[in-house]
């Protein structure tokens, strides 16, 4: 563990179970309640002031896109669990209420590319979405077509694709997916959000003709915690977000979330971006729903932070029970 000194903010009675059982019940029975409860827990969006930005973008690209004319995009690269897939799914349903399509149509569609992705991967991806089965007897200009087509068929103006770090492979003899991404924003068919994590910087920016066809990019971008304006703002987003756990039926207490220790050891393991601690809070939810316990506990948010946040080396440790870094 690192020299530098550390502020322990919990102390070890206050990190035990305070309601339900110690350990989670895995029976099946109580494994298919808690599938009916994470779809509920999985659609909660509170407002992100990290994805403003990526709204503003988004509809920046909607706005100006002429079908068969011209047609952009925009890049949001950011480190993992920063939250694009979160903000490239509120903004689907931010212009689903608006209304101003028809409500049969879907105007915004978000793929996720898998790993050593082709240009014919990356054509059936966007056509499994739009329910083909057919992509295995199809070449790959059919596929383009076919993906053409549906996009006029379900009204989709702005495609996200996600995961688009996996674009950069090129198999032998063919094109690699961001030749095609090219490609498909000079076919001018629809918008283009290309959403990944790090690597998609690199990937795109090795692409000048690709990257010259982009907007200003709107990758999503940490609190600064040493704004005074930070802590409050995220303050709020953890009371709203503990208020929405109450109002869906979720839990039936609110405790730790309210307190600034709590927010300061979630800022930690964040390092500013909301959509990780929203990750963090599903699983210390579900280990408390396991638990039968009122509330999201420290004992379950200490669990998350151990199991998921330090194996996923989003923290070297477990600031509940070890501490804060500082000096």
């Amino acid at each position: 563990m690192s020299n530098r000194l550390r502020t322990v903010v919990f102390s070890p009675s206050e990190l035990l179970p305070q309601t339900g059982s110690p350990q989670p019940d895995v029976k099946p029975r109580k494994l298919v309640a808690l599938a009916s409860r994470d779809q509920i827990i999985r659609s909660i969006y509170i407002q992100n002031p990290n994805h403003t930005p990526v709204f503003k973008s988004l509809d920046l690209v909607l706005s100006l896109g002429v079908k068969g004319v011209f047609q952009t995009g925009v890049r949001n690269a950011a480190p993992s669990f920063a939250g694009k897939s979160a903000s490239a799914d509120e903004f689907a349903r931010i212009v689903e209420r608006r209304e101003t399509y028809p409500k049969e149509t879907s105007p915004v569609v978000r793929v996720e590319l898998e790993q050593a992705c082709t240009s014919r991967r990356f054509w059936s991806t966007i056509l499994g979405k739009y329910g083909d089965g057919f992509t295995a007897s199809k070449d790959e200009e059919g596929l383009r077509r076919s993906t053409y087509d549906a996009f006029e068929r379900h009204g989709t103006k702005l495609l996200i694709i996600d995961e688009v770090q996996h674009a950069g492979y090129r198999s032998k003899g063919s094109s690699a997916p961001t030749d095609v991404i090219k490609r498909f924003i000079s076919d001018a068919q629809v918008g283009v959000g290309l959403f990944g994590n790090e690597q998609t910087l690199e990937l795109l920016q090795s692409n000048n003709q690709l990257s010259h066809r982009l907007q200003e990019p709107c990758d999503i971008k940490p609190l600064d915690i040493t704004e005074p304006s930070a802590l409050p703002r995220f303050g709020k987003f953890l009371a709203d977000y503990d208020d929405a756990l109450i109002a869906n039926k979720l839990f039936t207490t609110s405790l730790p979330l309210r307190d600034a220790r709590v927010a300061g050891c979630l800022m930690t393991i964040a390092s500013g971006f909301l959509g990780r601690v929203v990750t963090l809070l599903q699983i210390a939810g579900r280990r408390a729903f396991l638990r039968g316990a009122t509330s999201i506990e420290l004992h379950d948010l200490s669990h998350a932070s151990t199991s998921w946040a330090v194996q996923q080396r989003l923290t070297p440790h477990d600031p509940f029970r070890f501490g804060i870094a500082g000096g």
